[in-house]
């Protein structure tokens, strides 16, 4: 596909995180549909192997075909990496840069054991020295946007302000901060402070992360860290419908509100699902994995969850949805 000429980010703009085994062509196609306030999306991230190469058609596949086909989705999209010195990096980047790529992220913060044992993610912020090299090397062979998401350390934050410094060195246009450390993985308070520190040395924008779970949050985090934008995660798997309401300044959703949200979201994921020829067994998954949140601030939250989670067809789960307490 022909790069995009992509605008730069604008102060205050909100990001749909990426999230593995979430983040995949039909679960942004719905959300693009229903809550195009979002202004960028991410993708579920690509591995780049530690030996071999990836057919382009396993690439398109990840990321989404529409994704390069439809200039108003490439636009919004970040396409999301994650290597180590082992893999072959730049020739998947340069693979990346063939097909067009606009705007490539790098993870510098996935905390899952499998990937640091691996020295990927976020091992690689307690080895700046190998991190350095892997970061000028995907800068110097991509001309489009790159970006990078990182933690605020590994064990401790002791490198924090380096990561950031060298991030701005090696050319990324832009730095996504998850106020955690590795070993914090996704359980201790997000320390925003942190993320305001980023802002105050990096030259290039910093997009404050974690601890996002409603409107007022979104709000929050900017007027408390001076970040240039904001990324939510599990805030946006709870409540898709976020960066609308932040924009029309629905701070305070009533739970009819809400009850008809998810019946709405749903409505439009299954019919996406299956559209795209996924089996039942596949809408079943998909449809679990992304409502473990969303009814948790429901009266019996905890009940109404167990009974998705234990739901033995689509039909049993979304006759659950339908009938959802208002």
């Amino acid at each position: 596909m022909e790069r995009l000429s992509l605008d730069p980010v604008e102060p205050g703009a909100l990001f749909f995180a990426p999230m593995e085994g979430i983040t995949d062509e039909a679960y942004r196609k719905t959300i693009l549909k229903l809550y195009p306030e979002w202004d960028y999306l991410a993708t579920d991230f690509l591995r780049v192997p530690a030996a071999g190469h990836y057919p382009n058609k396993h690439v398109v596949r990840h990321f989404g075909k529409e994704l390069f086909s439809i200039p108003r989705i490439q636009s919004k999209t970040m396409f999301q990496i994650l290597t180590s010195h082992r893999s072959f990096t730049v020739d998947l980047v340069k693979q990346l840069e063939d097909l067009g790529v606009p705007w490539l992220d790098m993870n510098i913060g996935c905390p899952s054991n499998t990937v640091c044992k691996s020295q990927g993610g976020s091992y690689l912020l307690r080895d700046l020295r190998t991190l350095a090299p892997l970061v000028r090397s995907i800068r110097q062979n991509f001309s489009g946007r790159f970006t990078c998401k990182i933690r605020i350390g590994y064990h401790d934050t002791s490198g924090f302000e380096d990561s950031i410094r060298l991030l701005n060195d090696e050319g990324a246009e832009l730095i996504t901060v998850h106020a955690r450390t590795r070993d914090d993985m996704y359980k201790a308070p997000a320390k925003w402070s942190f993320i305001a520190r980023a802002a105050r040395i990096s030259q290039v924008p910093v997009i404050g992360n974690g601890d996002v779970w409603a409107t007022t949050d979104v709000k929050r985090m900017l007027e408390e860290t001076g970040c240039h934008g904001v990324m939510v995660a599990r805030g946006a798997l709870k409540a898709p419908w976020l960066a609308q309401d932040y924009r029309k300044e629905n701070f305070y959703p009533t739970h009819a509100e809400t009850a008809d949200r998810i019946r709405e979201f749903f409505r439009e994921y299954r019919a996406t699902l299956e559209a795209e020829g996924v089996s039942a067994r596949g809408v079943l998954k998909q449809s679990k994995s992304v409502a473990r949140f969303m009814v948790d601030d429901f009266e019996n939250g905890p009940l109404l969850r167990r009974g998705l989670m234990l739901s033995q067809s689509v039909s049993e789960f979304y006759a659950q949805i339908e009938t959802l307490p208002s």
